[in-house]
């Protein structure tokens, strides 16, 4: 699967990827890491999905995070008591024949609900509110939204697409100067049905709240591939030599520390260093990233130059998967690197 997933980022993907970040992200990316067999990883061993994130992003920074929405709804649907559920949708979802988004990281922000769920007739519910973020619209088959229901419940729901476009939802495309290619738009909610048979599962808000910081705490591996991106960029020049082959040697001791913490540690322990090694490689990614633009010159402020999407990229990883703690820490990380606007 690896294997096949390096020849379809070698031969597709990486060649296209200037293209993409302007043009968008096609089907066709997705359907092809699917007969790839990169879309069924979720429910496989964690090292197998990070190795295929890192040659993904390393090739195309959109398609990856267009390909990184798919997992999150396949593991929700793997684990949900709804059996009818499991077997209209799992086989569907792990063979790439169905491609899915997610709508949850509202469920994070502090303050009243951006996105309600109330108790319906039979069984159902209502969503209302907005989604801010959701990617891969016009991609995804389905999406897997997440709702606050009474009692400091979270609804998850799986819905086709279509029933977020539609007379009870607004669809309003984001314009973004980094990720553009995503298909990233926000969808407002009015009364959207949701039927028994499209329930996930419920949780406790504060116990999904305290996985989802323990979780993003954690470095993504996307952020290897940008920096192998990054480093495959500057080989081209000789002058970058010694800053390339530094880069490499600190992005792996940085891997290796990060997939260290989540092999050996439980995941509410040594937060504080998942932090810093994820602030560390995120600010590595950024002073590569920035030595590309300097390798290139002048020519890479053009916005379709491979420096520029490498640029926009790596300045992704500063608000990808963002927690407060997260956002503490780039300060802190600045703070020690001399980083005073003063």
């Amino acid at each position: 699967m690896l294997s096949r997933t390096t020849r379809v980022a070698d031969e597709l993907l990486y060649p296209r990827a200037d293209e993409t970040a302007r043009e968008g992200v096609p089907r066709d990316h997705l359907d092809a890491l699917a007969a790839a067999g990169a879309l069924g990883l979720a429910t496989r061993a964690p090292a197998l999905l990070r190795q295929a994130t890192e040659i993904i992003s390393a090739a195309d920074g959109a398609t990856w995070f267009v390909y990184a929405q798919h997992h999150q709804p396949v593991r929700a649907v793997a684990g949900s008591p709804n059996q009818a559920l499991r077997d209209r949708w799992l086989t569907p979802l792990l063979t790439g024949r169905a491609l899915s988004g997610h709508a949850i990281s509202h469920l994070a922000r502090p303050g009243p609900p951006v996105v309600t769920a109330t108790p319906g007739a039979g069984g159902g519910w209502a969503l209302n509110g907005r989604i801010a973020w959701l990617t891969g619209w016009g991609l995804a088959d389905v999406v897997l939204v997440g709702a606050l229901a009474p009692d400091d419940r979270v609804l998850f729901a799986l819905l086709p697409a279509e029933d977020l476009d539609s007379p009870r939802a607004a669809v309003h495309r984001h314009t973004l100067w980094s990720m553009h290619a995503t298909h990233a738009v926000a969808v407002d909610l009015n009364d959207v049905p949701v039927g028994r048979d499209q329930v996930v599962s419920m949780t406790r808000h504060a116990d999904w709240l305290r996985a989802h910081l323990n979780h993003n705490a954690n470095t993504h591996p996307a952020v290897f591939g940008c920096l192998r991106a990054t480093s495959r960029f500057l080989e081209r020049y000789e002058t970058f030599k010694a800053w390339s082959d530094s880069a490499k040697l600190r992005a792996e001791q940085l891997r290796s520390r990060a997939y260290g913490l989540i092999d050996t540690r439980p995941p509410g322990e040594a937060i504080d260093d998942r932090l810093a090694t994820r602030a560390a490689a995120v600010d590595l990614a950024l002073r590569t990233a920035a030595a590309c633009v300097a390798a290139a010159g002048a020519g890479s402020m053009c916005s379709d130059t491979t420096a520029a999407r490498l640029m926009a990229e790596a300045s992704f990883h500063l608000v990808h998967s963002q927690t407060p703690q997260a956002k503490d820490a780039y300060a802190r990380l600045a703070g020690a690197l001399g980083g005073s606007p003063c």
